[in-house]
C-alpha cells in the first residue's frame, strides 16, 4: 500500500478585506494552504486565485453561517475586529470582543488544530508602568478604547484556551509596508504633502520620541509559524527589536523624498492642517489617489510617547522565528516607492 496522504492545511482567515489579511493570504497562499476568506463586505476583495471567499458578519448572522464554514478547516487566523479610527467604543467591543467569542464557538464543533488569534500590543496600556522590556504574561492594563477592546478579546481567547481550544495570540506593534494607510503612512503622506507644496526641508520637534515598528512581512511570517509551532496556549509580542528616535524616522522618510531634516523648537511646525488638506486636494486633482489617511495633527505617529515603549521578544525568537526585515530605513523606502508606483502620493 502507498504511503497515506496528509490532509492539506485549509486556513479560515477573518477580516479579509483588512490591511495584515491582504498580506497574510497571498502568503498561505505561497506557503502551500488552502484559504477560506471571510469579511462582511458581499463582494470579495482582490484575492490570489483557488481563494474562496463568504460573506460573513461575526456579530450579526446566525451562528450556523459561520459555524458550517468550519467543517474542513484545520487554523483559524482571526484578523477581523474594529479599529479606534473607524469605530466609536461601542463597536470596538461589539465587534472585537463579541465577534471573537462567536467564532471561538464556533471552533467547537471542528477539532482545529489551532486559532491564531491577531491581537495589539496596546493591550498593555501607557498609564501604568509595567516592567521593561515588557514580557507577554504581564498583568495588563489597556488605557484606551482600542486596547481595552482588544484586551477584551483575549480573555475570551485565554477562557476558550483553558477549555481546551488551541489558541496562540499575536500582539504586533505599529505596523507598516505596502498598502498601509495610516500611522506612519500619513507621515509619509505629510511629507509628500509638504514636498508638493514647496516645502524644502521636514521640520521636526526637536524634542525626540521613542518609537517601535514592525513590517508586515513579519507579521505574516510570524502569524503563519506561530500557526504550527509548539506555542499553543501562549501570547507573543511581534515587534522589531530596534527602537529608533522620531528624529531617526523622520530622516528615513525624508530622504526617500531627497529632502533634509530640520530639528525646531515648535511641534506644530511644518504646514497647518488647512495648508495640507488643500495641497492634499490639488494633489488628488493631479491623480493622486486618496488612500492614505491625512491626519489632522501632523506628524501624529511620530509624537506619540509611551512609557511601555520598550516590549521583551524573546518568547517569540525562543520558538525559532527569525524576523527578516530588519532594515528599516530600507523598509521605509521600499515603502514609499510602493505609494510612488500605485500613485496613493506624487
Amino acid at each position: 500500500m502507498g504511503a497515506e496522504k496528509s490532509m492539506p492545511r485549509r486556513a479560515l482567515v477573518t477580516g479579509a478585506t483588512g490591511y495584515i489579511a491582504s498580506h497574510l493570504i497571498p502568503g498561505l497562499v505561497a506557503d502551500g494552504w488552502e484559504v477560506l476568506a471571510t469579511g462582511r463586505r458581499r463582494e470579495a476583495p482582490p484575492l490570489p486565485d483557488g481563494v474562496d471567499y463568504a460573506s460573513v458578519n461575526l456579530v450579526k448572522d446566525d451562528p450556523w453561517v459561520f459555524s458550517g464554514l468550519m467543517e474542513s478547516v484545520t487554523h483559524v487566523f482571526h484578523l477581523a475586529g474594529a479599529s479606534s479610527s473607524l469605530s466609536d467604543q461601542e463597536e470596538m467591543e461589539r465587534t472585537n470582543v463579541l465577534g471573537t467569542r462567536r467564532i471561538l464557538a464556533a471552533t467547537k464543533r471542528w477539532p482545529i488544530e489551532r486559532f491564531v488569534h491577531m491581537s495589539s500590543t496596546s493591550v498593555y496600556g501607557e498609564e501604568v508602568q509595567l516592567p521593561s522590556p515588557v514580557p507577554e504574561d504581564v498583568e495588563r492594563h489597556p488605557s484606551r478604547g482600542y486596547g481595552k477592546a482588544k484586551d477584551g478579546a483575549e480573555r475570551v481567547v485565554e477562557e476558550y484556551a483553558a477549555q481546551g481550544t488551541p489558541t496562540v495570540v499575536l500582539r504586533p506593534v505599529t505596523v507598516y509596508g505596502p498598502g498601509n494607510v495610516k500611522l506612519l503612512a500619513s507621515a509619509i503622506l505629510d511629507v509628500a504633502v509638504e514636498r508638493f507644496a514647496g516645502l524644502d526641508r521636514v521640520a521636526v520637534a526637536r524634542e525626540p520620541i521613542e518609537q517601535r515598528l514592525v513590517h508586515v512581512d513579519d507579521v505574516v511570517a510570524a502569524s503563519i509559524h506561530l500557526a504550527t509551532a509548539e506555542a499553543v496556549g501562549r501570547a507573543f509580542n511581534v515587534v522589531l527589536a530596534q527602537y529608533p528616535s522620531s528624529h531617526e524616522v523622520a530622516g528615513m522618510v525624508a530622504d526617500a523624498f531627497g529632502l533634509p531634516v530640520e530639528l525646531v523648537d515648535d511641534p506644530d511646525a511644518g504646514l497647518s492642517h488647512e495648508a495640507r488638506t488643500e495641497a492634499h486636494g490639488r494633489m488628488v486633482e493631479a491623480g493622486m489617489k486618496p488612500r492614505i489617511l491625512l491626519s489632522k495633527e501632523r506628524f501624529r505617529f511620530l509624537r506619540k510617547a509611551n512609557r511601555n515603549n520598550r516590549l521583551s521578544v524573546d518568547a517569540l525568537l525562543g520558538t525559532g522565528f527569525e524576523f527578516a526585515r530588519t532594515d528599516l530605513a530600507a523598509g521605509i523606502a521600499d515603502t514609499v516607492d510602493w505609494y510612488r508606483a500605485e500613485r496613493w502620493i506624487l
